[in-house]
């Protein structure tokens, strides 16, 4: 007896590996049967139809749902479905005076329904630009063709809608796309009532492994760059040269991993910009007897991966760090773990000492440990400290990141200086590191303790 599954997405080329699955039979012999609802209201109408069960699972804007969810839908994140960005297009009318995006401020925003994407990436684009995002005004028109007349009629100022659905209305002169945005995480997740994971566990699993299935199928059949283009085209009444452009930007997922730090970051953002007022860890998002967390890999000594690490990646991740950031082992608060980096980039300049743990072979075995690509051991002791964290130096998380970003550069230009090439200095259980091995440490060390915080997988 097939098990029947109500499924929900947009009407949009993203959802193609979907139909090709349910009309090749894919699903059926799984005894799984398929009924798909297109939703031309978007997330919005999505996450109201998962709250009212019209829908068991629905493929939506990963900001969309992760916002609804921390608001009691009673939902979980079941996988990712794409997994590259969305760029979404800043539309308006062609009779709009506006004629660049920064031109927004305060305007008013057609959007499909209140917490849809169209809605919460208007906020995000606000406060990227620098503005408050409090400012923008909002006039619901439920889905793509009522935002389309609202511009046309100047009921609206613009709009924020992926470019490639929009751009047969740019191409012929209907709409005027003057600017982009792209989402910083990638754009669509599978949800589903927790209630209907619960009592279909098995059932979604195998629906999962069909849709992964078919989404590597899409991506990867033999010439994959013109069938499947073609068929996009065809289907969507899009011109080629514009699938090409989209197929070559999206990757979709065919695994059941997902990344806590992206999670984190939707979560931040939502609440930065105030579409949230509280902050959940991911694992309340998800469905944990199916999601796995991604794990990112690191070649510690790579000088390139260094550079890129400390001069870009360790920026952003401290803008993501706050004071309610739980641990995930260990005694220290997120502004302790920041100030005892500071302290390690300290130790590597012999701005104070900590006495030698090991000596002779014990030693060389653990300096090849700790410069090796293996990750260190939680919750190691500090030499000569007792057990509880140090008191903070700084009065605020704001000012421990900013003393550990300059302290990061100053470690980083000593270290390059010719005449400091020879420099060694003594690390507690490794013994003495030249500067190329306190720079493999000090890269090691920190995602250490960026992991230890969420910041990193």
């Amino acid at each position: 007896m097939l098990k029947t599954i109500k499924i929900g997405g947009v009407p949009e080329h993203f959802n193609l590996p979907w139909h090709l699955a349910i009309e090749n039979g894919a699903f059926q012999k799984e005894n799984l049967d398929i009924q798909w609802t297109d939703f031309y209201g978007g997330t919005g109408a999505m996450t109201k139809a998962l709250r009212e069960g019209e829908a068991d699972i629905a493929v939506v804007l990963t900001e969309g749902i992760i916002a609804d969810i921390i608001k009691g839908n009673g939902c979980k994140i079941i996988g990712q479905y794409v997994k590259s960005p969305l760029t979404w297009g800043i539309h308006t009318g062609t009779a709009s005076p506006f004629q660049d995006a920064n031109e927004l401020k305060g305007a008013r925003f057609a959007i499909s329904r209140f917490g849809s994407g169209s809605h919460i990436m208007t906020f995000v684009d606000a406060n990227n630009r620098g503005w408050n995002p409090a400012e923008q005004q909002f006039v619901k028109v439920g889905n793509l063709d009522g935002a389309r007349s609202s511009l046309t009629a100047r009921e609206t100022d613009a709009l924020l809608w992926e470019k490639f659905t929009t751009k047969p209305y740019v191409d012929n002169g209907e709409l005027r796309r003057i600017g982009e945005t792209v989402t910083p995480w990638p754009c669509f997740v599978m949800a589903a009532k927790e209630s209907f994971v619960q009592a279909n566990l098995e059932e979604v699993k195998k629906l999962l492994r069909v849709i992964q299935r078919s989404c590597s199928q899409f991506m990867f059949q033999a010439n994959a760059a013109e069938v499947s283009v073609q068929m996009v085209a065809e289907r969507y009444k899009l011109k080629v040269e514009d699938v090409k452009v989209w197929f070559g930007q999206t990757r979709w997922s065919t695994n059941n991993l997902i990344s806590r730090a992206v999670l984190r970051n939707v979560v931040d953002t939502l609440n930065d910009v105030g579409v949230i007022e509280e902050r959940v860890e991911p694992e309340d998002l998800c469905a944990m007897d199916i999601i796995q967390f991604e794990r990112a890999v690191f070649n510690f000594s790579d000088k390139a991966e260094q550079s890129n690490f400390f001069n870009s990646t360790v920026p952003q991740l401290l803008e993501k760090a706050h004071p309610n950031l739980k641990a995930r082992w260990g005694l220290m608060s997120c502004q302790h773990m920041i100030e005892h980096l500071t302290n390690a980039l300290f130790l590597s300049l012999k701005k104070f000492e900590l006495p030698l743990v090991l000596e002779g072979e014990r030693q060389l075995k653990a300096k090849k440990g700790i410069l090796s690509n293996k990750a260190f051991p939680r919750s190691v002791a500090i030499p000569g400290q007792q057990k509880e964290p140090v008191p903070l130096r700084k009065a605020s998380i704001e000012e421990s990141k900013a003393k550990l970003l300059e302290s990061l550069q100053k470690t980083l230009s000593f270290f390059e200086q010719e005449e400091n090439q020879a420099w060694e200095a003594i690390h507690p259980y490794g013994g003495s590191f030249n500067v190329e091995e306190w720079r493999t440490f000090h890269y090691k060390h920190f995602v250490h303790h960026f992991r230890q915080f969420g910041l990193i997988e």
